[in-house]
């Protein structure tokens, strides 16, 4: 949807226009925060990072006059400021950085594999992307069921369907997942 079209529903009804936003976008925002903070946040860190992003984009819209552009990509540069932002807030928070001329400043223990953390944050990047790929509601249903650990039940009352319509659609959409994954190289075992 561009930026012209949005309007045009904002246009008619803001908060239609809002929360058509929300429905349509939800799957990659949250795709976006939860691979920015996966190593230093909670889910409900994510959760505040999501709800953050979008109140950043109502602004930036309600604030914009008549500019036009991409808004999936205005949405993704706006929600992976944001993350940035509470990544470094989480990271202060946690006390998880060091001056590298600190004295606390120590090497990586010796069964830290560098390597292997850096194709595993790759492998996780690509599944992401994958899950994004499989358009709404399909990302979402994936995400609620396995990252969140929501019953069918109540996934089905968070998109507006019925239980037995999100599993047929989790089970098409893992199928689909799992030819995605294997199209970028990655198998069951993650490599």
């Amino acid at each position: 949807m561009t930026d012209i079209e949005f309007r045009r529903i904002m246009s008619q009804s803001h908060e239609d226009g809002c929360r058509y936003l929300f429905d349509e976008y939800f799957g990659y925002v949250f795709a976006i925060c939860a691979n920015k903070l996966k190593n230093c946040g909670t889910s409900e860190d994510v959760d505040e990072c999501i709800s953050d992003s979008f109140a950043a984009v109502f602004r930036y819209i309600d604030s914009s006059d008549g500019q036009n552009g991409d808004l999936k990509g205005i949405i993704g540069t706006i929600a992976k400021r944001t993350a940035i932002d509470y990544f470094r807030r989480l990271s202060c928070r946690y006390n998880k950085t060091v001056p590298i001329d600190s004295e606390n400043f120590r090497e990586l223990p010796a069964d830290i594999h560098i390597e292997e953390a850096a194709e595993r944050s790759e492998v996780n990047e690509t599944l992401l992307e994958c899950i994004d790929a499989l358009g709404e509601p399909d990302s979402s249903i994936i995400v609620y069921f396995y990252y969140y650990g929501i019953s069918t039940k109540k996934i089905a009352s968070l998109v507006g369907m019925r239980a037995s319509a999100v599993q047929q659609r989790m089970c098409r959409a893992r199928k689909k997942l799992k030819k995605l994954l294997s199209e970028a190289g990655i198998n069951e075992e993650g490599y």
